[in-house]
């Protein structure tokens, strides 16, 4: 049994026609026929009823069909990850964070292993939109986008792979009337007013669900993160962060809160799994050695 000979096997059980299998894999269909029979006779069982048009597996070489062609898989895999370690060979990696949230942070240790590691590997990173994300992953110009666990990812049939939940903050200014409180409570937010960038508004209605009436809070939709924060000082109105935001970090303008509720978000990581580059692989190998969360 070789190789070649499994790879011309897959061939014929995907195309189910030894035709044009050997057109796949650039060979004339009496080579493959003669390869499938020798590899027939070597295992002492038919894998096709070649009675049936298209060609079917028979039950036995369904089974081997299943099994080999995931080690098929892992194989090209290691292949392509050989060649990119090779001498005078490069992979590159495109990561894209959604902006208004900082999971990058997260990510910076796991980037700059990468890096060390593998010398030759071109890393780009940059920040966009979720519209632009979901773009992007569809054409390829993006491996691998970082972002909030929100319904657009799955509704555009991305596989989403939960990293870490996020704390909520409440966000105000230092005069704000609550900054002198460690905790809120649901009705210590009555008549206040929430800028929110899209699609915090989710996320706020989200946090409140069930357990508080949203008639007595305000949301107001601006822009981008940074006018969030400024109508929070100019306006003395709260705005929703997390954890990871740096301009929260150290800064003498703001007072947050973490806020419990039943729901928080998590970070996700998506992948287009129709995008074959070897890179990604190796790039959530690493998340999982960081030990990132896999829970929702």
């Amino acid at each position: 049994m070789t190789l070649l000979q499994l790879k011309y096997f897959i061939s014929v059980a995907e195309t189910g026609n030894f035709t044009h299998a050997a057109k796949e894999v650039y060979t004339s269909q009496p080579t493959i026929s003669r390869q499938i029979q020798l590899l027939e006779e070597e295992l002492g069982y038919a894998l096709f009823n070649r009675n049936s048009k298209p060609i079917r597996l028979t039950e036995p070489g369904q089974i081997l069909y299943e099994g080999v062609k995931e080690a098929i898989t892992d194989i090209n895999y290691t292949l392509d990850m050989a060649e990119i370690a090779s001498e005078g060979k490069s992979g590159s990696l495109s990561i894209s964070f959604q902006s208004g949230y900082y999971s990058e942070y997260m990510f910076f240790p796991i980037i700059n292993e990468l890096r060390e590691t593998w010398s030759s590997l071109q890393i780009r990173c940059n920040k966009l939109f979720s519209w632009e994300q979901i773009k992007a992953l569809k054409n390829e110009s993006v491996d691998i986008a970082i972002g909030l666990d929100f319904p657009h990812w799955e509704k555009s049939s991305f596989t989403v792979i939960p990293l870490k939940k996020v704390e909520t903050l409440i966000v105000m200014s230092k005069h704000h009337r609550l900054a002198n409180k460690k905790s809120l409570e649901y009705n210590d937010l009555c008549g206040e007013t929430f800028f929110l960038t899209a699609p915090n508004g989710y996320q706020v209605d989200k946090i409140f669900k069930d357990r508080f009436d949203l008639t007595n809070v305000h949301q107001v939709e601006v822009t981008s993160s940074e006018i969030a924060y400024f109508k929070v000082l100019s306006d003395n109105g709260l705005t929703i962060s997390n954890p990871d935001d740096p301009t929260l970090l150290n800064s003498p303008h703001y007072h947050s809160i973490k806020f419990d509720s039943e729901y928080s978000d998590s970070y996700v990581c998506v992948v287009n799994l129709d995008n074959k580059n070897p890179v990604i692989k190796l790039f959530l190998d690493l998340i999982n050695r960081y030990c990132i969360e896999t829970e929702k």
